[in-house]
């Protein structure tokens, strides 16, 4: 059995080619770099002999779609740039592929702020990465996934994700995250209000931090459970401000309300 292993790649020079290092035992590797890249992740990849293509990003879930099609192996790998995957991994990953399953769901372990993360949700995070290539596809703009028919398994040794080295990546990331996030409720119908603005990123931090175990972590269980708190609450701040402006067309065409 063959296998492509696909990564969609932006601007990540820094860290692709330890990405590409540890996929030299796979019998293609296809790289999809956004148009608006402006370091040397494409060289890189070209260097390690990877098939290179560079398209617009139109979001994520076509991006990754995209980058399947370019495939020729049965298999996908689909990997990020932010992960490794070890020797141990890769032998797990040779022999799922000899099994009837269409799919495996891979464990991830987050390397974050200095620190490997266990708790609060964390770890083990489960993501469908290998899956046979005629037989899925990927969904949704943001926090996208593969969908596909038939069998599936799960690998036991997980990918390394060194995904944030510093709050402020994670910040970055978030910033980007919850406006696409918004858009898509907005888009959907959804719309918030100022009880679930109040509370749902308070309890959303109770849930990471005490229900799932974050402070087992320390100060890094806190400050994630924090973030992630925060991620809550700029959605909905988003959401709100996006149906603000949506209507704010028509409320400047009528007439002021008397005080």
């Amino acid at each position: 059995m063959s296998l492509s292993a696909v990564l969609i790649a932006r601007d990540e020079a820094h860290r692709i080619e330890r990405c590409l290092e540890a996929l030299r035992w796979a019998d293609e590797v296809v790289v999809v770099v956004d148009d608006a890249s402006r370091d040397e992740t494409e060289g890189i990849a070209r260097r390690f002999g990877a098939r290179v293509f560079v398209r617009a990003f139109d979001s994520f879930s076509l991006m990754r779609q995209f980058a399947d099609e370019q495939a020729t192996c049965e298999w996908i790998l689909s990997v990020d740039c932010d992960e490794i995957v070890t020797p141990q991994l890769a032998a797990e990953i040779r022999a799922a592929l000899a099994t009837e399953h269409t799919a495996f769901r891979i464990p991830h372990l987050d390397y974050m702020f200095g620190r490997w993360i266990r708790h609060g949700g964390w770890y083990p995070q489960y993501h469908w990465r290998l899956y046979r290539r005629a037989r899925a596809t990927w969904a949704r703009a943001i926090h996208e996934r593969v969908e596909f028919e038939g069998s599936v398994g799960t690998l036991r040794e997980p990918f390394l994700h060194f995904s944030h080295g510093r709050v402020s990546d994670f910040v970055n990331k978030m910033a980007r995250y919850t406006t696409t996030e918004a858009e898509a409720a907005l888009a959907a119908g959804r719309r918030t209000n100022v009880l679930r603005m109040a509370t749902e990123p308070f309890l959303y931090f109770g849930y990471k931090y005490v229900v799932q175990g974050g402070w087992r972590d320390g100060a890094h269980g806190f400050v994630l459970a924090s973030l992630m708190g925060c991620y809550r609450l700029l959605v909905h701040l988003k959401l709100w401000d996006l149906a603000q402006a949506q209507r704010g067309d028509r409320d400047s065409r009528t007439c002021p309300p008397r005080t």
